[in-house]
């Protein structure tokens, strides 16, 4: 068990700084305060942020921390922390951590007793998914996908029975495909949102179900990045009596499990009570 308090006095820290998805004045007050402020930002692209960083007004030591060099730069970073210094780390543009290296260093300042200190701010799939009339509660979040058909697919069966809104990232040259892929594995009527630039002077939601938003970015060339969100499925699942459950209980023991193992796992797969699947089959 660990307790840490962001806020203890004289010691190094890590600010976790989001940055503008598009619209530089999303910028917060206190975000800018930081970047001011801090003795070094770490940034996944130093010249894409230091474009940002110059328009916003920041003047810092920048220091390149992105996924290629991430395992390497973060001893040395956790070494400035723990010398007094604070550093603020910013992606390329929204959250940090969010389909970003930052995590590593997250880690890393954990292990360390270094207090890691979040700012709230933009997150382009937080952002689409407010807008996008699907409901926000569940959801899951994958970034950007696999380039493989095969593990797309994968995926895409998780989405196709989940019973919440599913998000990922994709790029514009890759859309067509990736929506290709979906309408293979999910029901052709099932709703998505295609939300392009956001933030942005050309941000725009593309809704309809997958054939349509996909036929029309066939017809269509994408531009910008999207934000792609997948309805929730709203089939009730079907819930077994007892005999059913039994039965397939039955038939995990045939097929070599232990009785113990086999009411578990259909226990699990069927949200019952494992106990109560017990009882009821030894009784009968």
């Amino acid at each position: 068990m660990q307790r840490q308090s962001s806020y203890a006095k004289d010691n190094g820290k890590l600010y976790l700084v989001p940055t503008p998805i598009g619209n530089l004045e999303d910028i917060t007050i206190r975000a800018k305060q930081i970047l001011t402020e801090a003795d070094y930002v770490a940034a996944e692209d130093t010249r894409t942020s230091g474009i940002l960083l110059e328009k916003i007004g920041v003047h810092n030591r920048m220091i390149s921390f992105h996924k290629y060099n991430s395992k390497q730069r973060a001893p040395e970073l956790i070494e400035l922390m723990k010398k007094g210094a604070t550093i603020a780390e910013i992606s390329d543009a929204g959250m940090p951590v969010i389909s970003d290296p930052g995590y590593i260093l997250v880690q890393e300042c954990i292990k360390n007793d270094i207090p890691v200190v979040p700012l709230p701010g933009p997150s382009a799939f937080a952002t689409a998914l407010i807008a996008s009339g699907f409901d926000a509660q569940p959801f899951t979040y994958y970034g950007f996908l696999s380039r493989k058909s095969s593990e797309q697919k994968e995926v895409f069966k998780q989405m196709r029975d989940f019973h919440g809104t599913s998000i990922f990232y994709e790029a514009p040259h890759r859309l067509a495909k990736t929506l290709k892929n979906l309408a293979s594995v999910l029901p052709a009527d099932r709703q998505v949102v295609a939300a392009r630039e956001l933030t942005k002077i050309h941000e725009e939601f593309i809704r309809g179900t997958i054939s349509e938003v996909s036929t029309y970015f066939a017809e269509n060339a994408p531009r910008g990045e999207f934000v792609i969100l997948v309805s929730p499925n709203t089939d009730a699942p079907k819930q077994l009596g007892w005999p059913e459950l039994i039965e397939l209980v039955n038939k995990n023991v045939e097929d070599g499990q232990s009785k113990k193992d086999a009411i578990k796992e259909v226990a699990k797969e069927h949200h019952v009570s494992k106990n109560e699947l017990y009882d009821t089959y030894h009784q009968g």
